[in-house]
């Protein structure tokens, strides 16, 4: 009998076990249910390539004699650092449980039928080995293991990373604890160029191994962009070189739940070797309450019975030093972040306070606005987009940001988080010809129980009348309670097992 891979085994346990749940379901349902009980033809892969065939016929590995090398003609080699990482980081997650001689597990294996070496093969001069992953990646890649050996094949390494988790998962342990791996043909590549996931660092500050931990899993699912909401209004954890007190005062604690720049630019470095990029999120003009703290007359005074109220609102859109602090702190943030994109929020702005404001409102009727705060709202937003359009950005906004008629860069990308009639939403964005973002569907902030992994599973990201070619995919943590905190110390939880079926499903 055949032994599961490791990583994986609890994520097929919880499918297995989700059935025991109570509830009633659909007769859809009931086929994913059943259908979770059947071994699948294609073992351990997760998610699930676009194109392979498994054969019966099965090499035997012995860990002391198995290599990861690079193949004759590729254009990549030893100088290649996230290559060679990865090919030790792969040798251990297959075999790091053994000695490193193998001994006892290679005299298990007959001698006959041996796989020694996967040739790594890197095809385009533009092999990006040193560069940062992108919205153009290729991460395409074709794995042949057969009788004259094993050889993945990939045009940019970030291919080769996708197709070495691949290779690993299909490693297994026979009936004699001989490491196996059969005979398999698969070609494949995503579907989405775009697959996030969004930590929330300032609503609960997460230490570095946590964000690591997260990281890890992404690269199992072959998700490629970490989507870091880094700060809001309940903290400022982001420590900015040009202004300092944002996070002295704006942070839990001004050296324990701080992200220094060498700790985003570890980051950034852990998440470049696993093929992912890394997209800050600095939200305004509402969610910075935390930024007021370190930053003075930054945010808008309000009022109450004509008198101030000693509290605060969004950022002040009227006064030109908001926007020279924010120029300053967006020209630090390009340079710090190698990303193309900024994500610069745009959402939930709450205009009570502008309207208690007397400045406000004299600043409003001055500009024939009227009591339309969304404009006085859009002439911010369309500010802060030159700003980072200045510093040769791109950038993605809530959808609030679109459904108040700004004026938009055409390559901007628009995410779209409300729930309520997302796909209605989806067409408008794609009509009106911006790439998309979804994250409606799949909030893992919900409390539920049983087997809450099928609607996730089920929900078909083109599903709307539009352009599909526009739309990219996300899965956003917001943290807002522990169950999903769990998530990220506990990582084969049920709600890790609600992340993966989600990755198959945007991946496929």
């Amino acid at each position: 009998m055949a032994v599961m891979s490791v990583r994986l085994l609890p994520v097929l346990c919880l499918a297995l076990l989700s059935l025991r749940g109570s509830g009633a379901y659909d007769p859809d349902d009931i086929a994913l249910l059943q259908a979770a009980q059947v071994p699948s033809p294609y073992g351990s892969l997760w998610p699930l390539p676009q194109a392979v065939q498994i054969s019966p016929d099965v090499y035997y590995i012995p860990p002391g004699e198995f290599s990861i090398v690079h193949g004759a003609g590729s254009t990549a080699g030893p100088t290649c650092v996230v290559l060679e990482k990865a090919f030790q980081r792969y040798y251990d997650y297959m075999f790091g449980y053994e000695q490193r001689d193998g001994r006892d597990v290679d005299a298990s294996a007959p001698s006959s039928g041996r796989l020694l070496q996967l040739e790594v093969v890197i095809t385009s001069k533009e092999n990006e080995c040193h560069k940062y992953p992108h919205i153009n990646s290729d991460e395409s890649y074709k794995l042949i293991i057969d009788d004259s050996g094993a050889v993945l094949q990939a045009s940019q390494v970030w291919g080769a990373l996708r197709g070495l988790e691949t290779f690993s998962q299909l490693v297994y342990r026979d009936s004699t604890g001989a490491f196996t791996v059969n005979k398999t043909h698969i070609a494949d590549a995503p579907r989405f160029s775009h697959r996030g996931v969004l930590l929330d660092t300032s609503r609960h500050f997460l230490p570095l191994k946590t964000i690591f931990l997260n990281l890890e899993a992404m690269s199992f699912n072959k998700m490629n962009v970490f989507h870091w909401h880094i700060v809001d209004d309940q903290s400022f954890p982001y420590q900015s070189a040009l202004f300092p007190e944002l996070s002295n005062k704006g942070a839990y604690h001004p050296f324990t739940h701080v992200y220094t720049p060498v700790d985003v630019r570890m980051v950034i470095e852990y998440a470049r070797h696993r093929g992912i990029r890394v997209v800050p999120e600095f939200d305004s003009p509402g969610h910075t309450s935390s930024w007021g703290k370190g930053q003075k007359d930054l945010l808008t005074p309000c009022y109450t019975d004509g008198q101030p109220s000693g509290t605060y609102g969004p950022i002040n859109p009227i006064l030109n030093s908001s926007y020279c602090f924010m120029d300053e702190l967006f020209q630090e943030i390009s340079l710090v972040f190698a990303d193309q994109y900024i994500h610069l929020g745009g959402d939930e702005v709450d205009v009570s306070c502008w309207k208690s404001n007397p400045d406000i409102t004299k600043f409003m009727s001055e500009h024939g606005f009227g009591t339309d705060y969304r404009k006085l709202e859009s002439l911010y937003v369309q500010r802060i987009l030159d700003i980072v359009t200045k510093y040769k950005k791109g950038y993605m906004v809530w959808q609030e940001v679109f459904d108040n008629h700004d004026q938009l860069k055409a390559d901007t990308v628009v995410e779209v988080w409300k729930e309520k009639d997302y796909q209605k939403e989806m067409a408008a964005v794609t009509a009106a010809g911006f790439q998309t973002l979804l994250t409606a569907p799949w909030y893992l902030n919900r409390i539920s129980y049983g087997q809450d992994w099928i609607q996730a599973y089920k929900v078909e990201p083109t599903n709307f009348t539009g352009v599909f070619w526009r739309l990219f995919t996300h899965t956003k943590f917001i943290c807002k309670n522990l169950a999903i905190f769990f998530f990220f110390h506990l990582r084969f939880s049920h709600r890790s097992f609600w992340l993966a079926v989600v990755k198959n499903r945007i991946w496929t």
